[in-house]
């Protein structure tokens, strides 16, 4: 369902996609990371998993044209959607395994 919620916002208009995501992007693939790593989770891997994908293709084919982050707590105020996420997702996983070293 959420997969639907995605694709549809992502075909309407541009004025009420960028907000949606500006207001739910980063919660939602926190949320999804959050049930791919929980261990005693196992069903729907497949459609999670494949929502995170096309939440990823969203960013890195600039489909989303509003920034994901606020630009005024950002060190470099020219970075990407694309870099923002890798780095967003990067400090997740961290989060969540500090035990593996990267």
């Amino acid at each position: 369902m959420c997969l639907e919620v995605i694709n549809n916002f992502a075909g309407t208009d541009p004025n009420i996609s960028n907000g949606f995501f500006q207001a739910y992007f980063t919660s939602i693939v926190q949320d999804i990371f959050f049930v791919l790593t929980d261990t005693d989770h196992k069903s729907g891997f497949k459609l999670q998993s494949l929502l995170l994908a096309r939440m990823f293709q969203l960013v890195e084919t600039n489909a989303i044209q509003t920034p994901l982050f606020n630009p005024a707590e950002m060190p470099d105020p020219n970075i990407t959607n694309a870099q923002y996420l890798r780095q967003y997702c990067e400090n997740l996983l961290k989060t969540a395994f500090p035990h593996v070293q990267g």
